[in-house]
């Protein structure tokens, strides 16, 4: 991903400050720490809601569908 970004840089004549890039992982948990380490930039988490779920999080774990489940549970005490 680095080479791209590089390679880009050589064709556009723009330059990528890494410094003040931040990479964000979407559905990737393992890997960002790594990648921003290569990459020379900082990690942050997105955390943007759509439909009730948060995009971003991990289904696999309950806490992602702990919105869901309050807003289900407000509805249902309507």
């Amino acid at each position: 991903m680095k080479a791209v970004l590089l390679l880009f840089e050589e064709i556009s004549g723009l330059k990528i400050n890494f410094h003040k890039s931040t990479m964000f992982g979407v559905n990737v948990v393992d890997r960002v720490h790594e990648v921003t380490s290569v990459m020379n930039c900082k990690h942050d988490h997105i955390f943007v809601m759509y439909l009730g779920l948060p995009i971003g999080g991990h289904p696999r774990k309950l806490h992602f569908w702990y919105p869901l489940i309050d807003r289900m549970i407000v509805w249902l005490e309507k």
